[in-house]
């Protein structure tokens, strides 16, 4: 067979984890297929594809814009699969061939647009963008022969809003790699703390999303800040993708007083995660709308102790490896804080279990299930 896979919409994040972690195990199991990779300009620089039955195709135009992107997509992208003779095309961020038919195969990355909620708090553009996304997705997953779920959370949500079929449907986890484990090298160890000037801290790992929860995080930290150790901070990794937002949380740590104990880090190198992971003593998630969290598979991986969130599809994922808490309530946050950092033995439990859950997350089992979906749509 000749598979096609959609990047055009990777870019940054956990759609290029994805989709460079599927290609390399792809790559190992599956030599009898061929993969052609369509993506832009600046796919092709953050993409891993130089595999032997891999080939990239990267295009100027829907580099320009989303908007672009969008129609190119829906006008272009049949002639593309026709020419190269593509007998079945995987589109791994919700939206497939709309006006052409084509067998496809769309994986729902995000459920964004299926929380009115939490788009109404959203900026303009991000309100827009959703709602678009949503007419799209809906048009996608009719047309698709096969339809991948991420959690079990999104396939039941989605599989009752469109009426699908249990047998056009499936669930496919994101897998653990192998770069998140306890066992790293300390002398580097040193070096991150140094680098970053790391001592005792409370991490949170996401890209800045109204969404993600970070005010009601920072509003948490400020209720408990006198009341434990004056030397642990608030560690925050991720690049803002919401300026306003941004400049919000900042001032809110002013007001609060709180300057030296929130850290807010940007984009940290990906090699680099794994030793934050290691080294901090709460790692906590407050996200409220998310479908397979890579971010939660990597911290359990790691061994590190974890709060999150109680909405679904975080407890899927971590199961007993964490203690939730309702993220809409910073004094809950807070709480749960305090009674994991003053209870050791709880923090060492909750280490072992989640190393214990990480091992239920394999890319190779991930790919293996992926390519048995796509084989079966031709």
């Amino acid at each position: 067979m000749r598979i096609a896979i959609n990047a055009l919409s990777a870019v940054a994040g956990g759609g290029v984890t994805y989709l460079n972690k599927l290609f390399r195990h792809l790559s190992e199991i599956d030599n009898g297929n061929e993969y052609l990779i369509i993506t832009t300009r600046k796919g092709k620089k953050v993409l891993k594809a130089d595999y032997k039955n891999f080939q990239v195709l990267f295009f100027k135009f829907p580099s320009i814009s989303p908007v672009f992107r969008l129609f190119w997509e829906q006008f272009y992208l049949w002639y593309i699969l026709k020419k190269n003779k593509i007998n079945v095309l995987y589109s791994p961020a919700n939206i497939g061939l709309i006006f052409f038919q084509f067998p496809t195969v769309v994986m729902i990355q995000t459920v964004a647009p299926f929380h009115p909620e939490m788009i109404r708090k959203q900026n303009i553009y991000y309100r827009l963008k959703f709602n678009i996304l949503k007419v799209l997705t809906t048009s996608s997953v009719r047309r698709a022969k096969k339809v991948i779920f991420i959690s079990n959370k999104a396939r039941k949500e989605i599989s009752f809003y469109y009426n699908l079929k249990e047998e056009n449907t499936s669930l496919i986890y994101h897998g653990r790699d192998l770069l998140f484990t306890p066992d790293l090298d300390r002398n580097h160890l040193t070096e991150i703390k140094k680098k970053y000037n790391l001592d005792k801290f409370i991490l949170y790992v996401s890209n800045i999303y109204r969404y993600k929860n970070f005010s009601e995080l920072i509003l948490a930290f400020s209720l408990i800040k006198d009341q434990v150790d004056s030397h642990i901070k608030l560690v925050l990794v991720g690049k803002s993708f919401d300026d306003q937002y941004t400049q919000s949380l900042k001032n809110l740590v002013l007001a609060k007083q709180m300057k030296d104990r929130i850290i807010f880090l940007d984009h940290i190198p990906y090699e680099e995660l794994p030793y934050f992971y290691l080294l901090c003593h709460l790692f906590v998630y407050p996200s409220t709308c998310e479908n397979c969290p890579n971010i939660l598979i990597e911290a359990m991986a790691c061994g590190a102790p974890i709060l999150s969130s109680n909405i679904e599809p975080m407890p899927e994922i971590c199961q007993d490896a964490a203690v939730y808490f309702d993220p809409f309530k910073p004094q809950d946050i807070s709480e749960k804080i305090k009674k994991v950092l003053f209870d050791n033995n709880l923090i060492q439990n909750l280490k072992q279990l989640s190393l214990k859950r990480a091992n239920c997350f394999s890319w190779d089992e991930t790919a293996k299930k992926t390519l048995c979906i796509l084989e079966s749509s031709n």
